[in-house]
């Protein structure tokens, strides 16, 4: 540790905007968990100092921080001027316009990296891909070209990105839920996974992942990983899936190499497909960390089940009025649940595997509105009380 105090002030609700908002504040969690203060919800309004020399902030809130150093980092902006000065075409995202060739409005001029758009291979439209192993892709079609007449192509990205924050990595690829309902997308479906990356014998890591399907095909729009186990692998199986067309149906029985040391049995990326299945075939019916918190805050009142065991409750609990009830006990103990067959259940555990179990036995027994929140106690991106 370097005994420097750092807070982090985002104008929007969130860090990391690439991601949907639960997983972002999962991330946002760990940061504040290695001694980092964020502030959301809230801009700088100015800079303050003495003689020319900072001494603190000025929030738009009206809040004031002191500070010996600032960073400002608002993102990029593709700087096209000399490109306009030479009346080469620039597009309505402010970057070049680019053919497949990487091939300006001029002939003789080719142009890659952050300056350009492309094509996002998933809506279509186009799009700033500020990456740096996209500027390399493009610098060698470019340069394929203009050594031999445009014989490569490019054909446009799908956003792929990562980024290491303390322990954790967050990662995504396509499009998130935020980004595929701005652009019409509305007939989606998306589940949670949480789980290790391999055994825990093997030092296993926590993963986890949103995925974002089309729910009439299964076709895969989108990926999202965070944690300190191994979401680059994560992220880089999804976004060959997406752009070989794949559907949840395609994915489920991907033939992946195992070993103990690597992954488990039922690679995580794999499971996660299995979950999206069993949500779309109905054999599951999924809730969000989000939308229960939103019932709760409305003042509902569902059964909330917590199906671990007494030292795991004791050890860390959610403390939003659940019952403990656990899954060994589950069949024996089934008139200590609700006697409306119809009321709300919520089942979880630590990741709800076992969750999962519970709401099997529960419909088997005759409740008909039983659900799973999915990713479990791991996936909660709210405030515990233990």
């Amino acid at each position: 540790m370097a005994g420097i105090e750092i807070t982090v002030v985002e104008l929007l609700p969130q860090l990391l905007t690439f991601l949907d908002w639960e997983l972002a504040k999962l991330v946002e969690g760990h940061i504040k968990a290695k001694g980092a203060n964020v502030i959301t919800d809230n801009g700088i309004a100015a800079f303050l100092g003495n003689n020319g020399v900072l001494t603190g902030i000025k929030l738009q809130n009206g809040t004031e921080l002191s500070c010996e150093l600032a960073v400002v980092a608002v993102g990029v902006t593709p700087n096209v001027k000399l490109a306009r000065e030479t009346g080469i075409t620039i597009g309505e995202t402010g970057g070049i316009v680019v053919d497949e060739y990487m091939q300006t409005s001029d002939p003789n001029i080719y142009a890659i990296g952050d300056c350009i758009e492309l094509k996002n291979l998933i809506t279509g439209r186009k799009v700033l891909a500020p990456y740096g192993d996209l500027a390399n892709l493009e610098g060698r079609v470019a340069g394929e070209n203009a050594a031999s007449s445009n014989t490569a192509t490019f054909p446009g990205t799908i956003q792929t990105g990562i980024c290491k924050v303390f322990d954790y990595a967050a990662g995504s690829t396509g499009l998130s839920v935020s980004s595929a309902r701005r652009l019409g997308y509305n007939d989606i479906e998306t589940v949670i996974n949480a789980s290790p990356d391999k055994p825990g014998f093997m030092n296993g890591l926590l993963l986890v992942t949103k995925l974002t399907v089309n729910k009439k095909t299964g076709k895969i729009f989108g990926a999202q990983c965070v944690g300190p186990g191994n979401v680059s692998k994560q992220i880089a199986q999804w976004a060959m899936a997406i752009q070989g067309g794949l559907s949840v149906e395609q994915i489920i029985n991907s033939d992946l190499p195992y070993a103990p040391p690597f992954s488990l049995a039922i690679d995580h990326f794999i499971a996660t497909a299995h979950i999206m299945q069993n949500k779309l075939k109905k054999r599951m019916f999924g809730i969000s960390s989000v939308e229960v918190k939103t019932k709760l805050n409305r003042g509902e009142k569902p059964f909330l089940l917590d199906i671990r065991g007494p030292d795991e409750y004791e050890s860390m609990r959610l403390g939003i009025g659940e019952t403990l009830l656990p899954l060994g006990a589950l069949r024996k103990r089934l008139h200590e649940l609700p006697e409306d067959k119809d009321r709300e259940i919520i089942c979880y555990c630590k990741i709800s595997l076992r969750g999962y179990e519970a709401s099997l036995v529960l419909r088997a027994n005759g409740w008909r509105n039983v659900k799973l929140m999915e990713g479990g106690i791991m996936a909660w991106p709210y405030s515990r009380e233990k």
